[in-house]
């Protein structure tokens, strides 16, 4: 019930069969967590109104209890167990493609961020988040009736970015990440994505990073891909993807500049590159929200 009524490495992966990018829902069939973990390929948040349930993302539980804000990202390992009967929830999902093109928005994240969001899947429960949560979600199922076709998902996007630009400042904000402790697997991992955010580059390749972290390109491609479920190829790509359609977004750069700021050789490679990971050419994907 909704409320108010290729690898080649390729990115333009295909939405799920029957399912929008982005949908708001209260019923717990449409809740696209199951007790068998899976990787997620939607963004997702969501508040406990009644009942309890426990979410598992890898290797860390959750108890979900009441006011709760819930918020799981793409590409995590998540499952949900341990179901009160009288467990409701209400929540929204964006596809990963709208959960990149959400994020890409929030300017340069630092590479914690998703490592810091596997321990810190829930909020404390907190007066009037359940309130504040439906009021948005109203406001979310407003707009994505009533905007003009051509501008909903844009406008969807914009909203979206409200959400996760809050649970961002968390993260930075939050004195106890420095203190954080992380396996020898995870460090590495964190570490790979450092470096790709710092120094990535069309012709940066698996090979290099393993290198900078003294172990071999199979090795650091297993170890990605046990903690994420993508290789350390994809990661690359998912992060030069994003950094282009960052810079996309800012008007007064045109694209021979952002070739240039994303250490490509020149603006045509750099269309060709952004065309074969997401379908489309650079100016068509700036039209796509430059009105």
């Amino acid at each position: 019930m909704l409320m108010n009524e290729k690898m080649k490495t390729n990115i333009h992966i295909p939405e799920q069969p029957g399912k929008p990018e982005f949908r708001i829902g209260t019923e717990l069939a449409d809740f696209p967590v199951s007790d068998c973990p899976a990787y997620l390929r939607e963004g997702i948040g969501g508040v406990c109104i009644s009942g309890c349930a426990s979410i598992q993302v890898f290797d860390n539980k959750f108890k979900i209890v009441p006011a709760m804000v819930l918020t799981l990202l793409p590409w995590q390992l998540v499952s949900i167990k341990e179901i009160s009967p009288d467990f409701r929830m209400a929540f929204f999902c964006n596809s990963q493609t709208m959960f990149m093109d959400t994020l890409s928005g929030l300017w340069r994240l630092r590479p914690g961020f998703f490592f810091y969001m596997r321990r810190h899947v829930v909020s404390k429960p907190k007066e009037g988040n359940i309130r504040r949560f439906l009021n948005y979600c109203d406001l979310l199922a407003y707009w994505d009736k009533n905007s003009p076709p051509n501008c909903r998902r844009e406008t969807i996007i914009q909203f979206l970015r409200t959400y996760y630009w809050t649970v961002y400042a968390d993260y930075i904000n939050d004195p106890t990440e420095n203190k954080a402790r992380y396996s020898h697997k995870e460090e590495i991992a964190f570490k790979f994505m450092h470096y790709i955010v710092e120094e990535h580059s069309p012709d940066k390749d698996v090979a290099y990073y393993a290198q900078k972290l003294n172990i071999s390109p199979k090795s650091l491609t297993n170890m990605i891909r046990s903690i994420s479920n993508h290789s350390a190829h994809e990661w690359i790509v998912y992060y030069t993807i994003f950094e282009i359609k960052s810079l996309l977004r800012d008007s007064s750069l045109d694209i021979k500049s952002i070739a240039v700021n994303t250490n490509f050789p020149d603006q045509a490679t750099l269309s060709r590159y952004f065309r074969r990971y997401t379908g489309m050419s650079p100016s068509e994907y700036r039209e796509s929200f430059f009105f």
